[in-house]
């Protein structure tokens, strides 16, 4: 195969590649409202949440937007970041839980 078709093939792998992990990171915890990540303190959902990095590339993400939203019976917080390499924009969910229970 010649150099720049090996590149173009590199490049669409990666593409796939960074498609099948942002599908896969929508499935895990904190993925959507009901797969909630569950901390017992409001001072964790941020570093929770920039901890997971990017689900594109993995990445390290930079906080945008972290607010309060009610879903059915619960109300939970929701980080929206993006990464600093790639750009890509991820949302998390994040339950607050009782630290006695």
């Amino acid at each position: 195969m010649r150099k720049r078709t090996q590149k173009r093939a590199a490049a669409r792998d990666a593409v796939k590649l960074a498609k099948d992990r942002v599908r896969l990171a929508a499935l895990e915890e904190g993925g959507s409202s009901s797969r909630p990540i569950w901390v017992v303190s409001a001072s964790l959902v941020e570093p929770t949440a920039l901890g997971l990095g990017c689900a594109a590339c993995g990445g390290p993400l930079r906080l945008q937007e972290h607010e309060a939203k009610p879903f059915g019976a619960q109300l939970l917080r929701v980080v929206h970041a993006g990464c600093i390499d790639c750009g890509h924009r991820r949302t998390v969910y994040i339950g607050l839980r009782d630290p006695l229970n």
